[in-house]
């Protein structure tokens, strides 16, 4: 296990009793929001689409550590839907990124969700700036993305969606534009790039 993965798992175990203890005090039908910093850094509404929301993000975590911590996690009722975004840390160099690992770990964290959420909405990763691409195998993130894209067509459950695509600069799918990230890696602001997924109009269409 890299240094990385270790602090990840830490964190994992230190944030899952919290979220559990969020779960248990919703009511049915909730919206959930799962995945690496991406997740854990939105600041999501008490209540959306008049649903009780939880985020489970977990910072730091690849597909392997996120699949790992879901299946820890308790589930006391069925989510609504699931907002999945997770691949950024899949791609650090010094990781060696493996895309037959990334597809079985979504496969793993797809299929767990589809016994604990109605319906799943799986993002593309977002973009990085080209500052940190020394870090992060940028070129993959579009192949993992259609990775991702393609293993959520397999369950009639899911759907993918791209709410970074107007982030991303013309050279590249995998950059950023100048100036879009807070950091180079994180967006400025995680309600925005939620808030233009339709979640509501899913929900709605699936009555």
């Amino acid at each position: 296990m890299t240094k990385d993965d270790f602090n990840a798992e830490t964190y994992a175990r230190q944030r899952i009793p919290v979220i559990n203890a969020k779960m248990r005090d919703t009511t049915p039908g909730f919206i959930l929001f799962v995945g690496d910093s991406h997740v854990d850094l939105y600041r999501e509404p008490s209540t959306l689409c008049g649903r009780d929301t939880v985020n489970a993000g977990l910072s730091g975590t690849n597909s392997k550590v996120y699949a790992n911590a879901l299946e820890r996690l308790t589930f006391p009722r069925k989510a609504a839907l699931a907002v999945l975004t997770i691949g950024t840390n899949d791609l650090l160099r010094k990781r060696k990124p493996d895309p037959e690992s990334y597809k079985a770990n979504i496969e793993r964290i797809l299929n767990t969700l589809e016994g604990k959420a109605d319906l799943v909405v799986a993002t593309a990763i977002p973009p990085i700036d080209k500052q940190l691409a020394r870090y992060f195998n940028v070129d993959a993130i579009e192949s993992y993305s259609t990775t991702l894209a393609g293993v959520c067509a397999r369950f009639e459950s899911c759907i993918y969606q791209d709410p970074y695509k107007d982030l991303r600069h013309a050279e590249g799918f995998g950059l950023a534009k100048p100036g879009a990230m807070a950091d180079g890696l994180h967006v400025k602001s995680y309600r925005d790039i939620y808030e233009r997924l339709p979640l509501c109009r899913i929900l709605s269409a699936a009555r």
